[in-house]
Protein backbone atom coordinates (compact mmCIF):
# COMPACT_ATOMS: atom_id res chain seq x y z
CA UNK A 1 0.00 0.00 0.00
CA UNK A 2 1.24 3.49 -0.88
CA UNK A 3 0.13 6.59 1.05
CA UNK A 4 0.64 10.20 -0.07
CA UNK A 5 1.07 12.82 2.65
CA UNK A 6 -0.08 16.36 1.86
CA UNK A 7 0.96 19.18 4.19
CA UNK A 8 3.37 22.04 4.95
CA UNK A 9 7.09 21.26 5.06
CA UNK A 10 7.55 21.42 8.84
CA UNK A 11 4.73 18.91 9.39
CA UNK A 12 5.82 16.62 6.56
CA UNK A 13 9.36 16.48 7.98
CA UNK A 14 7.90 14.91 11.11
CA UNK A 15 5.13 12.72 9.68
CA UNK A 16 6.99 10.95 6.86
CA UNK A 17 10.09 9.69 8.77
CA UNK A 18 7.87 8.64 11.69
CA UNK A 19 5.53 6.69 9.40
CA UNK A 20 8.37 4.96 7.56
CA UNK A 21 9.86 3.86 10.88
CA UNK A 22 6.60 2.50 12.34
CA UNK A 23 5.20 1.02 9.09
CA UNK A 24 8.17 -0.47 7.19
CA UNK A 25 5.81 -2.53 4.99
CA UNK A 26 4.09 0.56 3.58
CA UNK A 27 5.28 3.09 0.98
CA UNK A 28 5.05 6.83 1.64
CA UNK A 29 5.39 9.84 -0.62
CA UNK A 30 4.58 13.49 -0.02
CA UNK A 31 3.84 16.86 -1.53
CA UNK A 32 4.23 20.13 0.36
CA UNK A 33 2.50 23.47 0.08
CA UNK A 34 3.02 27.05 1.27
CA UNK A 35 -0.71 27.70 1.60
CA UNK A 36 -3.21 24.91 2.25
CA UNK A 37 -5.55 26.36 -0.40
CA UNK A 38 -3.00 25.18 -2.99
CA UNK A 39 -3.57 21.52 -2.06
CA UNK A 40 -6.24 20.71 -4.74
CA UNK A 41 -4.05 21.99 -7.59
CA UNK A 42 -1.00 20.13 -6.27
CA UNK A 43 -2.96 16.89 -6.11
CA UNK A 44 -4.37 17.37 -9.61
CA UNK A 45 -0.82 17.61 -11.00
CA UNK A 46 0.59 14.70 -8.96
CA UNK A 47 1.13 11.97 -11.58
CA UNK A 48 2.29 9.00 -9.46
CA UNK A 49 -0.02 6.17 -8.43
CA UNK A 50 -1.00 6.03 -4.74
CA UNK A 51 -3.66 4.10 -2.83
CA UNK A 52 -4.62 6.78 -0.32
CA UNK A 53 -4.01 10.43 0.59
CA UNK A 54 -3.44 11.55 4.17
CA UNK A 55 -3.60 15.29 4.88
CA UNK A 56 -1.68 16.80 7.78
CA UNK A 57 -4.76 18.71 8.96
CA UNK A 58 -8.47 19.26 8.49
CA UNK A 59 -8.26 22.52 6.48
CA UNK A 60 -6.61 21.12 3.29
CA UNK A 61 -8.74 17.97 3.58
CA UNK A 62 -11.99 19.95 3.60
CA UNK A 63 -10.89 22.07 0.63
CA UNK A 64 -9.98 18.97 -1.42
CA UNK A 65 -13.08 17.07 -0.33
CA UNK A 66 -15.22 19.90 -1.69
CA UNK A 67 -13.34 20.53 -4.93
CA UNK A 68 -12.11 17.09 -6.06
CA UNK A 69 -13.67 13.84 -7.23
CA UNK A 70 -12.97 11.33 -4.44
CA UNK A 71 -12.07 8.30 -6.51
CA UNK A 72 -9.22 7.67 -4.06
CA UNK A 73 -9.28 7.21 -0.29
CA UNK A 74 -8.66 10.46 1.61
CA UNK A 75 -8.39 11.28 5.30
CA UNK A 76 -6.62 13.71 7.61
CA UNK A 77 -4.59 13.51 10.83
CA UNK A 78 -6.99 14.82 13.49
CA UNK A 79 -6.16 17.20 16.30
CA UNK A 80 -6.44 14.89 19.30
CA UNK A 81 -6.48 15.54 23.04
CA UNK A 82 -3.04 13.94 23.41
CA UNK A 83 -1.63 16.61 21.07
CA UNK A 84 -3.28 19.32 23.14
CA UNK A 85 -1.75 17.92 26.35
CA UNK A 86 1.70 18.19 24.76
CA UNK A 87 1.01 21.76 23.61
CA UNK A 88 -0.08 22.84 27.10
CA UNK A 89 3.05 21.28 28.61
CA UNK A 90 5.20 23.16 26.10
CA UNK A 91 3.50 26.45 26.97
CA UNK A 92 3.88 25.86 30.71
CA UNK A 93 7.40 24.46 30.98
CA UNK A 94 9.24 25.75 27.91
CA UNK A 95 7.62 29.12 27.23
CA UNK A 96 6.80 29.73 30.92
CA UNK A 97 3.39 31.15 29.97
CA UNK A 98 0.00 31.01 31.68
CA UNK A 99 -2.31 28.39 30.12
CA UNK A 100 -5.30 30.29 31.54
CA UNK A 101 -4.70 33.18 29.05
CA UNK A 102 -4.67 31.70 25.54
CA UNK A 103 -5.82 32.40 22.00
CA UNK A 104 -6.74 29.15 20.24
CA UNK A 105 -7.63 27.97 16.74
CA UNK A 106 -8.25 24.44 15.39
CA UNK A 107 -9.43 23.13 18.77
CA UNK A 108 -12.99 23.76 19.90
CA UNK A 109 -14.15 25.06 23.24
CA UNK A 110 -15.77 21.78 24.29
CA UNK A 111 -12.54 19.80 23.98
CA UNK A 112 -10.57 22.44 25.91
CA UNK A 113 -13.16 22.52 28.68
CA UNK A 114 -13.01 18.74 29.05
CA UNK A 115 -9.21 18.73 29.17
CA UNK A 116 -8.98 21.61 31.67
CA UNK A 117 -11.52 19.87 33.89
CA UNK A 118 -9.37 16.73 33.90
CA UNK A 119 -6.29 18.65 35.05
CA UNK A 120 -8.33 20.67 37.58
CA UNK A 121 -7.70 24.07 35.96
CA UNK A 122 -10.47 26.65 35.57
CA UNK A 123 -11.17 27.66 31.97
CA UNK A 124 -12.47 31.23 32.06
CA UNK A 125 -14.33 32.51 29.00
CA UNK A 126 -12.92 36.00 29.42
CA UNK A 127 -9.28 34.81 29.22
CA UNK A 128 -9.29 31.92 26.69
CA UNK A 129 -10.49 32.82 23.17
CA UNK A 130 -11.44 30.46 20.32
CA UNK A 131 -11.31 31.28 16.61
CA UNK A 132 -14.17 30.18 14.37
CA UNK A 133 -13.34 27.08 12.32
CA UNK A 134 -13.87 28.46 8.79
CA UNK A 135 -12.22 25.60 6.89
CA UNK A 136 -13.91 26.45 3.57
CA UNK A 137 -12.90 30.13 3.71
CA UNK A 138 -9.99 30.69 1.27
CA UNK A 139 -8.80 33.48 3.59
CA UNK A 140 -8.96 31.31 6.71
CA UNK A 141 -5.23 31.67 7.43
CA UNK A 142 -5.43 35.47 7.31
CA UNK A 143 -8.45 35.38 9.61
CA UNK A 144 -6.61 33.16 12.11
CA UNK A 145 -3.51 35.38 12.19
CA UNK A 146 -5.64 38.52 12.65
CA UNK A 147 -7.60 36.83 15.44
CA UNK A 148 -4.48 35.85 17.39
CA UNK A 149 -2.72 39.16 16.70
CA UNK A 150 -5.66 41.16 18.08
CA UNK A 151 -5.91 39.04 21.25
CA UNK A 152 -2.19 39.26 21.93
CA UNK A 153 -1.58 42.95 21.19
CA UNK A 154 -4.65 43.96 23.19
CA UNK A 155 -3.14 42.05 26.14
CA UNK A 156 -6.03 39.62 26.46
CA UNK A 157 -3.70 36.60 26.16
CA UNK A 158 -0.05 35.72 26.70
CA UNK A 159 0.29 32.88 24.15
CA UNK A 160 -1.39 31.40 21.06
CA UNK A 161 -2.11 27.86 19.86
CA UNK A 162 -2.53 27.19 16.13
CA UNK A 163 -2.89 24.16 13.90
CA UNK A 164 -1.88 26.05 10.75
CA UNK A 165 1.82 26.06 9.98
CA UNK A 166 1.45 29.10 7.70
CA UNK A 167 -0.12 31.06 10.57
CA UNK A 168 2.54 29.76 12.98
CA UNK A 169 5.41 31.02 10.76
CA UNK A 170 3.84 34.45 10.31
CA UNK A 171 3.18 34.98 14.03
CA UNK A 172 6.60 33.61 14.96
CA UNK A 173 8.25 36.16 12.66
CA UNK A 174 6.37 38.94 14.50
CA UNK A 175 7.59 37.71 17.88
CA UNK A 176 4.15 36.59 19.06
CA UNK A 177 4.44 33.65 21.51
CA UNK A 178 2.85 30.75 19.62
CA UNK A 179 2.90 26.94 19.65
CA UNK A 180 2.14 24.74 16.65
CA UNK A 181 -0.12 21.79 17.44
CA UNK A 182 1.90 18.98 15.86
CA UNK A 183 0.10 15.61 16.16
CA UNK A 184 1.55 13.01 18.52
CA UNK A 185 2.91 9.68 17.31
CA UNK A 186 -0.12 7.74 18.59
CA UNK A 187 -2.49 9.94 16.58
CA UNK A 188 -0.46 9.49 13.39
CA UNK A 189 -0.29 5.71 13.87
CA UNK A 190 -4.05 5.45 14.31
CA UNK A 191 -4.66 7.63 11.24
CA UNK A 192 -2.48 5.39 9.06
CA UNK A 193 -4.13 2.24 10.43
CA UNK A 194 -7.58 3.64 9.72
CA UNK A 195 -6.54 4.22 6.11
CA UNK A 196 -5.08 0.70 5.93
CA UNK A 197 -8.33 -0.85 7.08
CA UNK A 198 -10.42 1.24 4.69
CA UNK A 199 -8.09 0.40 1.81
CA UNK A 200 -8.16 -3.33 2.49
CA UNK A 201 -11.91 -3.28 3.07
CA UNK A 202 -12.33 -1.61 -0.32
CA UNK A 203 -10.35 -4.34 -2.04
CA UNK A 204 -11.90 -7.33 -0.33
CA UNK A 205 -15.47 -8.49 -0.38
CA UNK A 206 -17.50 -8.58 2.83
CA UNK A 207 -17.97 -12.36 2.71
CA UNK A 208 -14.30 -13.18 2.40
CA UNK A 209 -13.28 -16.05 4.68
CA UNK A 210 -11.07 -15.09 7.61
CA UNK A 211 -9.30 -17.57 9.89
CA UNK A 212 -8.32 -16.85 13.48
CA UNK A 213 -5.56 -19.23 14.63
CA UNK A 214 -4.97 -19.71 18.37
CA UNK A 215 -2.06 -21.57 19.94
CA UNK A 216 -1.44 -22.32 23.62
CA UNK A 217 2.21 -22.21 24.63
CA UNK A 218 2.42 -25.72 26.16
CA UNK A 219 4.70 -25.84 29.23
CA UNK A 220 8.18 -27.23 28.66
CA UNK A 221 9.27 -30.66 29.87
CA UNK A 222 10.45 -29.43 33.27
CA UNK A 223 7.78 -26.81 33.87
CA UNK A 224 6.02 -26.80 37.24
CA UNK A 225 2.64 -26.96 35.50
CA UNK A 226 3.75 -29.95 33.44
CA UNK A 227 4.18 -31.87 36.67
CA UNK A 228 0.51 -31.23 37.51
CA UNK A 229 -1.58 -32.32 34.54
CA UNK A 230 -4.78 -31.37 36.32
CA UNK A 231 -3.71 -27.72 36.57
CA UNK A 232 -2.79 -27.59 32.89
CA UNK A 233 -6.04 -29.21 31.78
CA UNK A 234 -8.00 -26.89 34.07
CA UNK A 235 -6.31 -23.89 32.43
CA UNK A 236 -7.08 -25.29 28.98
CA UNK A 237 -10.78 -25.76 29.85
CA UNK A 238 -11.05 -22.13 30.93
CA UNK A 239 -9.30 -20.94 27.77
CA UNK A 240 -11.53 -23.08 25.52
CA UNK A 241 -14.62 -21.77 27.31
CA UNK A 242 -13.63 -18.21 26.37
CA UNK A 243 -12.83 -19.28 22.80
CA UNK A 244 -16.20 -20.99 22.33
CA UNK A 245 -17.93 -17.93 23.75
CA UNK A 246 -16.11 -15.69 21.24
CA UNK A 247 -16.85 -18.17 18.44
CA UNK A 248 -20.56 -18.08 19.30
CA UNK A 249 -20.59 -14.27 19.21
CA UNK A 250 -19.11 -14.14 15.71
CA UNK A 251 -21.18 -17.10 14.45
CA UNK A 252 -17.98 -18.89 13.46
CA UNK A 253 -16.84 -22.49 13.18
CA UNK A 254 -14.25 -23.57 15.77
CA UNK A 255 -11.99 -26.49 14.88
CA UNK A 256 -9.66 -28.01 17.49
CA UNK A 257 -6.50 -29.05 15.66
CA UNK A 258 -4.76 -30.45 18.75
CA UNK A 259 -4.61 -29.96 22.52
CA UNK A 260 -2.71 -26.72 21.99
CA UNK A 261 -4.04 -25.38 18.67
CA UNK A 262 -7.43 -24.45 17.26
CA UNK A 263 -8.89 -22.31 14.46
CA UNK A 264 -12.00 -20.19 14.10
CA UNK A 265 -13.48 -19.73 10.62
CA UNK A 266 -15.57 -16.59 10.10
CA UNK A 267 -16.04 -13.78 7.56
CA UNK A 268 -14.34 -10.47 7.05
CA UNK A 269 -17.45 -8.42 7.75
CA UNK A 270 -18.27 -10.20 11.01
CA UNK A 271 -14.77 -10.17 12.55
CA UNK A 272 -14.16 -6.51 11.66
CA UNK A 273 -17.56 -5.45 12.98
CA UNK A 274 -17.16 -7.43 16.20
CA UNK A 275 -13.69 -5.97 16.89
CA UNK A 276 -14.56 -2.41 15.75
CA UNK A 277 -12.14 -2.62 12.82
CA UNK A 278 -9.54 -4.35 15.06
CA UNK A 279 -9.45 -1.38 17.44
CA UNK A 280 -10.79 -3.62 20.22
CA UNK A 281 -9.60 -7.20 19.84
CA UNK A 282 -10.94 -8.09 23.27
CA UNK A 283 -10.40 -11.86 22.88
CA UNK A 284 -6.75 -11.49 23.88
CA UNK A 285 -7.66 -9.74 27.14
CA UNK A 286 -10.40 -12.30 27.83
CA UNK A 287 -7.90 -15.15 27.50
CA UNK A 288 -5.28 -13.38 29.60
CA UNK A 289 -7.78 -13.04 32.46
CA UNK A 290 -8.11 -16.81 32.87
CA UNK A 291 -4.77 -18.11 31.64
CA UNK A 292 -1.33 -18.48 33.14
CA UNK A 293 -0.25 -20.00 29.82
CA UNK A 294 0.84 -17.60 27.01
CA UNK A 295 -1.63 -17.61 24.09
CA UNK A 296 -0.64 -16.68 20.52
CA UNK A 297 -3.25 -15.39 18.05
CA UNK A 298 -2.88 -14.85 14.31
CA UNK A 299 -5.48 -13.78 11.73
CA UNK A 300 -5.38 -14.67 8.06
CA UNK A 301 -7.28 -13.38 5.01
CA UNK A 302 -7.38 -15.20 1.68
CA UNK A 303 -9.29 -15.88 -1.51
CA UNK A 304 -9.92 -19.43 -0.31
CA UNK A 305 -10.31 -21.06 3.12
CA UNK A 306 -6.97 -22.81 2.65
CA UNK A 307 -5.18 -19.53 1.84
CA UNK A 308 -6.77 -17.86 4.88
CA UNK A 309 -5.62 -20.74 7.06
CA UNK A 310 -2.06 -20.49 5.72
CA UNK A 311 -1.96 -16.71 6.32
CA UNK A 312 -3.34 -17.18 9.85
CA UNK A 313 -0.41 -19.49 10.65
CA UNK A 314 2.01 -17.03 9.07
CA UNK A 315 0.69 -14.23 11.28
CA UNK A 316 0.84 -16.50 14.35
CA UNK A 317 4.54 -17.14 13.64
CA UNK A 318 5.13 -13.39 13.80
CA UNK A 319 3.24 -13.35 17.10
CA UNK A 320 5.45 -16.13 18.51
CA UNK A 321 8.61 -14.30 17.46
CA UNK A 322 7.48 -11.03 19.05
CA UNK A 323 6.37 -12.80 22.27
CA UNK A 324 3.95 -9.96 23.01
CA UNK A 325 0.32 -9.82 24.03
CA UNK A 326 -0.79 -8.56 20.64
CA UNK A 327 -2.25 -9.76 17.35
CA UNK A 328 -0.88 -9.90 13.79
CA UNK A 329 -2.91 -10.05 10.58
CA UNK A 330 -1.72 -11.28 7.16
CA UNK A 331 -3.96 -10.25 4.25
CA UNK A 332 -4.41 -12.13 0.96
CA UNK A 333 -1.95 -9.85 -0.86
CA UNK A 334 0.73 -10.63 1.75
CA UNK A 335 0.45 -7.29 3.55
CA UNK A 336 0.97 -7.48 7.29
CA UNK A 337 -0.82 -5.41 9.93
CA UNK A 338 0.45 -5.47 13.48
CA UNK A 339 1.21 -5.74 16.20
CA UNK A 340 -2.32 -4.69 17.16
CA UNK A 341 -2.45 -3.89 20.87
CA UNK A 342 -5.38 -4.50 23.19
CA UNK A 343 -6.74 -1.84 25.50
CA UNK A 344 -4.15 -2.79 28.08
CA UNK A 345 -1.29 -2.34 25.64
CA UNK A 346 1.25 -4.83 24.40
CA UNK A 347 3.17 -6.15 27.33
CA UNK A 348 5.71 -8.92 27.13
CA UNK A 349 4.18 -11.93 28.87
CA UNK A 350 6.25 -13.79 31.43
CA UNK A 351 6.40 -17.56 31.23
CA UNK A 352 4.30 -19.51 33.72
CA UNK A 353 7.32 -20.49 35.87
CA UNK A 354 8.76 -16.95 35.86
CA UNK A 355 5.56 -15.68 37.48
CA UNK A 356 5.88 -18.16 40.33
CA UNK A 357 9.57 -17.36 40.81
CA UNK A 358 8.69 -13.67 40.97
CA UNK A 359 5.91 -14.36 43.50
CA UNK A 360 8.33 -16.45 45.56
CA UNK A 361 10.87 -13.61 45.55
CA UNK A 362 8.25 -11.05 46.60
CA UNK A 363 6.89 -13.18 49.45
CA UNK A 364 10.09 -14.87 50.65
CA UNK A 365 8.41 -18.28 50.24
CA UNK A 366 9.59 -21.25 48.20
CA UNK A 367 8.39 -21.73 44.63
CA UNK A 368 6.87 -25.08 45.52
CA UNK A 369 4.84 -23.51 48.35
CA UNK A 370 3.50 -20.84 45.98
CA UNK A 371 2.66 -23.52 43.42
CA UNK A 372 0.86 -25.72 45.97
CA UNK A 373 -1.34 -22.80 47.01
CA UNK A 374 -2.07 -21.87 43.38
CA UNK A 375 -2.78 -25.49 42.47
CA UNK A 376 -5.16 -25.74 45.42
CA UNK A 377 -7.09 -22.71 44.22
CA UNK A 378 -7.41 -24.19 40.72
CA UNK A 379 -8.64 -27.55 42.03
CA UNK A 380 -11.03 -26.09 44.59
CA UNK A 381 -12.30 -23.55 42.05
CA UNK A 382 -12.71 -20.84 44.67
CA UNK A 383 -10.63 -17.97 46.07
CA UNK A 384 -11.77 -17.79 49.72
CA UNK A 385 -10.30 -20.15 52.32
CA UNK A 386 -9.68 -20.52 56.05
CA UNK A 387 -6.18 -20.95 57.38
CA UNK A 388 -6.94 -24.58 58.21
CA UNK A 389 -8.11 -25.31 54.65
CA UNK A 390 -4.93 -23.84 53.20
CA UNK A 391 -2.83 -25.80 55.69
CA UNK A 392 -4.47 -29.03 54.48
CA UNK A 393 -3.80 -28.10 50.85
CA UNK A 394 -0.11 -27.39 51.51
CA UNK A 395 0.37 -30.30 53.93
CA UNK A 396 1.64 -28.10 56.79
CA UNK A 397 0.46 -27.22 60.28
CA UNK A 398 -1.99 -24.37 60.88
CA UNK A 399 0.71 -22.43 62.73
CA UNK A 400 3.10 -22.73 59.77
CA UNK A 401 0.28 -21.76 57.41
CA UNK A 402 -0.39 -18.63 59.48
CA UNK A 403 3.21 -17.53 58.93
CA UNK A 404 2.84 -18.19 55.18
CA UNK A 405 -0.41 -16.19 55.09
CA UNK A 406 1.29 -13.24 56.78
CA UNK A 407 3.91 -13.14 53.99
CA UNK A 408 1.27 -13.50 51.27
CA UNK A 409 -0.72 -10.60 52.76
CA UNK A 410 2.36 -8.38 53.01
CA UNK A 411 3.09 -8.98 49.29
CA UNK A 412 -0.52 -8.35 48.21
CA UNK A 413 -1.35 -11.93 47.20
CA UNK A 414 -3.86 -12.44 50.03
CA UNK A 415 -6.21 -10.42 52.24
CA UNK A 416 -8.47 -11.05 55.24
CA UNK A 417 -12.05 -10.31 54.13
CA UNK A 418 -14.04 -11.43 57.17
CA UNK A 419 -14.21 -13.73 60.20
CA UNK A 420 -16.55 -16.67 60.71
CA UNK A 421 -17.40 -18.79 63.77
CA UNK A 422 -16.70 -22.34 62.60
CA UNK A 423 -17.77 -24.01 65.88
CA UNK A 424 -20.19 -23.20 68.70
CA UNK A 425 -17.31 -22.19 70.94
CA UNK A 426 -13.84 -20.82 70.40
CA UNK A 427 -12.37 -17.96 68.41
CA UNK A 428 -13.74 -17.15 64.95
CA UNK A 429 -11.63 -18.19 61.94
CA UNK A 430 -10.34 -15.67 59.44
CA UNK A 431 -11.72 -15.91 55.90
CA UNK A 432 -8.85 -15.30 53.50
CA UNK A 433 -9.15 -14.25 49.87
CA UNK A 434 -6.23 -15.12 47.63
CA UNK A 435 -5.52 -13.26 44.40
CA UNK A 436 -4.39 -15.83 41.83
CA UNK A 437 -4.61 -13.26 39.01
CA UNK A 438 -1.78 -11.42 40.76
CA UNK A 439 0.29 -14.51 39.94
CA UNK A 440 -1.31 -14.95 36.49
CA UNK A 441 -0.65 -11.48 35.17
CA UNK A 442 2.17 -10.27 37.33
Amino acid sequence: MKILYVGPLMMINKLVPMSKRIFPNLEFDYITYERYTDAPDLLEHYDKKVDAVLFSGKSPYKICENQMNQSILMDYVPRHETTLYRVLLEITYLLKRDICRLSVDTYDKKMMQKLYKEIHVELREDSVFFAEQRYMDPNYKDYVVAFHRKNYYEHHVCCCITGLEEAYREMKSEGIPVVLAVPSEDVVVQSVRNLQIRYIAKKNSENQIVVVAIKLNVPSEYSLMKEDEYSYLSQRIKIMDRLYHFNHRIDGVLVEQSKSECMIFTTKKIIETETNQYKDFYLLDALREVSAVPVYIGIGYGKTANESKYNAYESMKKMERSRQNSVYIVFENGEVMGPLETGRGAKKQDSFDEKFYRAATETGLSVNTIYKIFGGIVKEEKADFTSRELAAICGVSVRTMDRIILKLCDAGYCEVISEKLMHKSGRPSRILRLHPLQIHNG
